[in-house]
């Protein structure tokens, strides 16, 4: 494509500009190949503009910048936010399919993947042609690819969306991240429908404290990015949006007025009954996804769906025939010659609200001991990590403190930070630390493991480790059910 296309609604100056024949747009400099555009981004530690001689070497013709930089064997493309550059570019390079798409964008602390991935089973039992984007992978037309981010960085977002359309897909469900609002990674994109699911205090060693988090998320809900919106009332930033919001809103909750609400609330550890009016459409359910946090994610989708025009009824079978979302509140049971009626939860709650929703439910439902196992991320704050083990601490009766994405950080540090009071044993190594607490279970015991849910892998330094919980877990429950 030529550079004029892919520069269009971009605002840049350039020294030397020449209308060439752009083959491919990359931002690693690893990447380049001959003709490329490459993005100059600047990082904690490193700045692209230190890698245009590699990217020359390869190469490469054009860099987009953000410094004055004056070369003769490049082409310099100097604008205010290489980030907004790369996304603009990006949409233009796939001739802005994501236009062609009706895209729904989730967004929220907690909740995002299950709610996404309840749209996407009511929309494809309703005989649309769907794809899924975020923390679990991407999915459409029986493929599934995994992702390493919630929201992929724009590049690879518009080729997803370009394959999507060449197979046929009408609509995209896809989690927005905190991150990819900051970051700029959905600039250009207008979603058809946005969903507000919740705020709670998470990667504030990213953005220091809760006014900037909330900021960013509730700057999704404009007409810059969506054409209507989806959002929870009972949610103090919910409310904000909701009353503040220039596009048309629908409201869902429990504890205030709303446009769709539930009541008769009945649960067990593995299955929840529930009715929900909607619109004044009454839908009686009876599912597997089961806590009140689920009740938002089931509102949510439903809202988004009728929107949509899928029926009552495909809403209603689609919910009542769910499986559990991999990796959410996944359960488990172990019975054998010794041990009686355990239950294993696996989760990927990896928040002080995550935890206090999951510990609190199991507590409420459960007559024996709790044995909590959970490890706080290398890169998370002091204060979350404190948070984490005081709510572990209230719910549980006894504590397997261990690793979870470790990455540069010391265990003994985050041990420290975590601080907790009540039994409990400090395991650095995942995998030994699983097979401790399976060691230690006796009858009636819900043994909960926290983080990882389905995610495939350990962070540690700056290498990726295989890990699989999920499969670890089944493995164990095999040999103790020989015992």
């Amino acid at each position: 494509m030529k550079l004029s296309k892919l520069l269009k609604n971009i605002k840049y100056e350039s020294n030397n500009f020449c209308d060439i024949d752009v083959k491919g747009i990359v931002h690693s400099s690893k990447n380049v190949e001959k003709d490329y555009l490459f993005f100059a981004l600047k990082g904690d530690k490193h700045n692209g503009i230190d890698y245009i001689d590699e990217v020359v070497g390869h190469g490469g013709r054009v860099v987009v910048c953000e410094e004055d930089i004056l070369r003769d064997d490049i082409v310099v493309i100097k604008v205010a936010s290489v980030r907004y550059a790369m996304s603009i570019i990006a949409k233009n390079y796939y001739h802005s399919i994501d236009e062609k798409l009706k895209i729904i964008g989730v967004v929220g602390t907690n909740g995002k993947t299950t709610t996404s991935t309840i749209i996407y089973e009511i929309l494809k039992n309703g005989g649309k042609k769907v794809g899924l984007i975020g923390t679990n992978g991407v999915v459409f037309g029986g493929i599934k690819l995994p992702t390493n981010m919630t929201t992929p960085d724009p590049i690879e977002l518009h080729y997803i969306f370009n394959q999507m359309y060449v197979f046929g897909i009408e609509y995209v469900v896809m989690e927005v991240s905190a991150h990819a609002i900051f970051y700029q990674k959905i600039a250009g994109i207008v979603f058809d429908l946005g969903v507000f699911t919740n705020l709670s205090p998470e990667h504030l060693d990213f953005f220091k404290d809760m006014e900037s988090y909330a900021q960013v998320k509730e700057s999704f809900f404009s007409s810059k990015y969506i054409k209507e919106c989806v959002v929870n009332i009972d949610d103090e930033l919910g409310r904000k949006i909701a009353y503040s919001v220039d596009v048309p809103c629908v409201s869902f909750g429990m504890t205030r007025p709303a446009n769709i609400f539930a009541l008769d609330i009945k649960m067990t550890i593995e299955k929840m009954s529930f009715l929900i009016n909607a619109f004044d459409e009454i839908y009686k359910l009876n599912t597997r996804l089961v806590g009140d946090y689920n009740v938002y994610n089931i509102m949510s989708a439903i809202g988004v769906c009728r929107m949509i025009g899928i029926s009552q009824k495909i809403i209603e079978n689609t919910i009542n025939n769910m499986a559990n979302i991999v990796g959410r509140w996944e359960i488990f049971s172990l019975d054998n010659n010794k041990l009686k009626n355990i239950k294993i939860v696996v989760d990927f709650a990896h928040t002080p609200d995550g935890f206090d929703k999951i510990l609190s439910l199991i507590k409420s439902l459960r007559k024996g001991r709790i044995i909590t196992l959970f490890g706080c991320v290398g890169y998370s704050d002091k204060e979350k990590r404190k948070s984490m083990g005081d709510i572990a601490s209230k719910y549980s009766d006894y504590i397997i403190f261990t690793s979870d994405n470790i990455c540069n950080s010391n265990f003994i540090d985050i041990v420290k930070d975590v601080d907790i009071k009540i039994p409990h044993k400090d395991i650095e190594y995942r995998e030994k630390a699983v097979e401790y607490a399976f060691s230690m279970l006796e009858d009636n015991d819900t043994l909960v493991l926290l983080g990882k849910g389905n995610e495939k892998v350990q962070k540690v330094k700056d290498a990726f480790i295989d890990y699989d919980e999920i499969k670890i877990v089944k493995d164990l429950i095999k040999r103790y059910k020989k015992l």
